[in-house]
């Protein structure tokens, strides 16, 4: 039925606001004047999925824990469901990977904000008990690291912003009232450019994704290095196919503007590009990488995907 993502600094308050939506949908839904589907509602959040907040203290520890964490929420989503992500959620690109399952699974799909500043998510920090502190550089990188929901980005729309302080019983109701309408009544987006034709991949598909993929990457971070100012990336079909009738078309990606593309973004976005690819295939799901799976297929979708997480896919022409 629905996917609601919970973003916020951490000790924002956003296991506070998780469980207010929950409580205030629980009691909707079971209304008098309430006629749609059943449905129940869900919270998915770190410590079910066995995510402890020393997690956040290097990333190769974090990486398994938003995997962990992303396969919860895929397995929860469903039509009879509405499910609540509660967790750091501070990556766009994570964000975005969720969004990706969320359309997959046909759900629609929402974004809360909570939003504090820094120094009060500090105080609240302070006031926990040291099994429930991050470290304090833990605390301090994650607020650095933060990248704030936007309602103009596709996979943090429709945006909803809750403040620190909100009475949600109160003046703050509204809130939860159009969120409601959201997650009953809105719209139900299609699959994304990562997400689309049904298709049956040729045993040497995976192979072919990583092979791209990590060609990709190499070649983009190559690029940037030489042209750091430049807004588009261009690759010879060549370089990465040998099929004859895509090799009259180079390769495009519109690059962000303002932004210094590092690899440990590229090797992350692409990590995210193969599980949602790697999903797809593994259930026998969608994929947006075509019908044969060849070299300028993949090469393509990757392409597609760069562009949708950067915000830059208008700009193609």
């Amino acid at each position: 039925m629905a996917f609601i993502t919970i973003s916020g600094y951490p000790c924002s308050g956003k296991s506070t606001r998780a469980q207010q939506i929950k409580k205030d949908f629980d009691r909707r839904l079971k209304d008098e004047s309430y006629s749609g589907p059943s449905l129940s509602v869900e919270v998915v959040d770190d410590p079910i999925s066995k995510v402890s907040r020393e997690a956040y203290d290097n990333s190769l520890a974090e990486k398994p824990a938003r995997a962990s964490l992303f396969t919860n929420v895929t397995r929860s989503l469903g039509e009879d469901k509405i499910v609540i992500c509660d967790a750091p959620n501070y990556i766009k690109g994570f964000r975005y990977q969720m969004y990706c399952a969320a359309r997959e699974a046909k759900v629609r799909v929402a974004t809360v904000f909570v939003v504090a500043p820094p120094q009060k998510c500090r105080e609240w920090h302070e006031a926990r008990a040291p099994e429930n502190k991050y470290k304090p550089e833990t605390f301090d990188n994650l607020i650095m690291r933060f990248e704030e929901p936007s309602s103009m980005a596709r996979w943090d729309s429709p945006l909803f912003a809750i403040s620190w302080d909100d009475d949600l019983e109160g003046a703050g109701q509204s809130t939860l009232d159009d969120l409601w309408l959201a997650v009953i009544q809105g719209v139900k987006k299609g699959p994304t450019a990562a997400v689309v034709t049904s298709v049956k991949p040729p045993p040497n598909a995976l192979q072919t994704l990583t092979k791209i993929t990590s060609l990709l990457v190499t070649s983009i971070q190559t690029h940037v290095g030489m042209n750091p100012t430049s807004s588009t990336f261009s690759l010879p079909a060549s370089t990465f196919t040998t099929d004859t009738s895509s090799l009259s078309t180079p390769l495009k990606i519109n690059l962000p503007m303002n932004k210094t593309i590092t690899l440990s973004e590229l090797q992350r976005l692409k990590r995210q590009f193969e599980a949602i690819q790697r999903k797809a295939l593994s259930t026998n799901g969608q994929t947006g990488v075509g019908k044969k799976w060849g070299e300028r297929d993949v090469a393509d979708a990757f392409a597609r995907y760069l562009e949708e997480v950067w915000g830059t896919s208008e700009n193609r022409r």
